[in-house]
C-alpha cells in the first residue's frame, strides 16, 4: 500500500490495508465516480466498488463495523481484528490477532447497548467465570477478559473447524461410530464441567465445534448455570432458557432446580440429531415443538437410518427420558454406557480384521504344500 495514497473513506483504506481490493482497482472506482457525477449521478465509492463487483454489502457492513469497534483503526483491547465468524443477540464474535503475542482467538465482545444493562452483563460475565475454571481438551480455552472503552470482551480458543451443525449438514447424517465418538467426549468434557458446577444449559449442534483433527469443543457457555455459594443463577421459576429444539422438559417447565440431568437429555437430543439429520421433534412454531418435549414421543432414528443399532436406540431412550430421574443420572455414566456400545464393536472389527489375515496366511500356506506335493509327485 502506498503510504501516501489518501483515501476517500477508512472503509476503503481497510480493505485496501487487508488486500481485499488493491489502490490500481480503487484508482479506477475513483474514476467511475468522477465519469458518474458528470453525468448527474452521484455514487459513493463503496457502492461502485460493489457494482464491479470487487467488495460486497455484506463485506462493506463487516468492515464498517470493524471500524466502529476499533479503537483506532481494527485495534480492540489489544486484538486486531480479522473477520466477523458469529454474531447473537448478546454481542458478535472477530476472529482476531493478539497484538503482541500474534495469537489467533475468537474475540467475543458485547453489544455497546448492554454495557449498562446489568442482567446481560451477569451473563456475559457468567460465561467468562464458567470457562475460567474449565480447562479441558473438549472444551473452548479462556485467554482473557477485560473492557475496552465501554466494550466488555473476552478471548477464547479459536476452532478453525465446522460446528457439529454444519458437519452434519453437509453430511446428511454422520455414522454410528463417529456419532458416539463424538458424544463420548463431550460427555467427559460436560461431566469436568459439572464436577466444577457449571452446568451447561444450551448443548445443541451449534455449540459443538470440530477443530482441523476432528476434535470436538464444548462453546458458547453464555446461558450457564453455576451450582456453587459464590455465583448466582441468572434462572427464574418459569423462565425457559435454552434452544428449542434440545432443551430438556425441566428446562421447558422453567424449572428453578436445572442440573447435569438438563444436559444429559440435550446431549441426547444432539446425538439423535447426529445420527439422523433432524431434530428429534418439529412443529409449526417452537411453542408446539417445546409441548412434544413435555407429552410427545419420539420416532426412533432407525426409520431415517437404519443403519442404527437398537443399542443407541436404547442409549438415546435412556438420555432423553422425560422424568430424569430415569435418565442416567450423571455424564461419567453416559460415557460408560457409550463405551460398551463402541468397544464391542471394535472387538468385533478387530476379530474380523484379524481371521481375515489368518484365512489369508492359511491360504497362502495351503497353495505352497499343495504346490509343492505336485511339483514332488508329477515333476520328477
Amino acid at each position: 500500500m502506498n503510504e501516501k495514497t489518501r483515501y476517500e473513506t477508512p472503509i476503503i483504506k481497510l480493505a485496501v490495508e487487508r488486500k481485499l481490493i488493491s489502490d490500481k482497482q480503487y484508482d479506477q472506482c475513483k474514476e467511475l465516480v468522477k465519469k458518474s457525477k458528470r453525468i448527474g449521478l452521484e455514487s459513493s465509492i463503496e457502492e461502485v466498488l460493489v457494482k464491479q463487483g470487487l467488495l460486497n454489502d455484506e463485506k462493506i457492513q463487516e468492515l464498517s463495523e470493524i471500524l466502529r469497534l476499533g479503537e483506532t483503526g481494527d485495534l480492540f483491547g489489544g486484538y486486531r481484528l480479522q473477520r466477523l465468524i458469529g454474531k447473537g443477540g448478546m454481542g458478535k464474535v472477530y476472529e482476531a490477532v493478539h497484538e503482541f503475542t500474534g495469537r489467533k482467538v475468537a474475540l467475543k465482545v458485547l453489544n455497546s447497548q448492554f454495557s449498562k444493562e446489568g442482567t446481560t452483563i451477569t451473563r456475559f460475565f457468567q460465561e467468562v467465570r464458567a470457562l475460567a475454571k474449565l480447562t479441558f481438551p473438549n472444551i473452548v480455552t479462556l485467554y482473557d477478559a477485560g473492557k475496552a472503552g465501554r466494550r466488555y470482551y473476552f478471548a477464547m480458543e479459536l476452532v478453525e473447524g465446522p460446528s457439529l451443525a454444519q458437519l452434519v449438514a453437509q453430511k446428511k447424517h454422520l455414522d454410528e461410530r463417529e456419532a458416539l465418538s463424538i458424544t463420548e467426549k463431550i460427555a467427559r468434557a460436560l461431566a469436568f464441567s459439572h464436577a466444577n458446577n457449571v452446568i451447561h444449559r444450551d448443548i445443541k449442534p451449534e455449540n459443538i465445534l470440530l477443530d482441523e483433527r476432528h476434535t470436538p469443543k464444548v462453546t458458547d457457555f453464555g446461558v450457564v448455570m453455576h451450582q456453587d455459594d459464590d455465583h448466582m443463577t441468572l434462572t427464574q421459576e418459569g423462565f425457559m432458557v435454552g434452544s428449542v429444539h434440545f432443551s430438556s422438559p425441566e428446562q421447558v417447565e422453567g424449572a428453578r432446580d436445572i442440573d447435569g440431568r438438563s444436559d444429559i437429555y440435550s446431549l441426547g437430543a444432539t446425538l439423535y440429531y447426529m445420527l439422523t439429520g433432524r431434530t428429534v421433534y418439529t412443529g409449526k412454531n417452537a411453542e408446539e415443538v417445546l409441548t412434544k418435549h413435555l407429552v410427545g414421543s419420539w420416532t426412533s432414528p432407525r426409520r431415517y437410518n437404519p443403519a442404527v443399532s437398537e443399542k443407541t436406540v436404547r442409549l438415546i431412550r435412556k438420555m432423553m427420558a422425560r422424568i430424569r430421574e430415569r435418565r442416567y443420572q450423571s455424564m461419567e455414566e453416559v460415557a460408560t454406557a457409550v463405551r460398551k456400545i463402541v468397544m464391542p464393536n471394535l472387538y468385533l472389527r478387530v476379530l474380523i480384521a484379524a481371521g481375515s489375515a489368518i484365512a489369508v496366511f492359511l491360504t497362502g500356506a495351503i497353495v505352497e504344500v499343495v504346490t509343492h506335493f505336485i511339483e514332488m509327485t508329477f515333476l520328477r
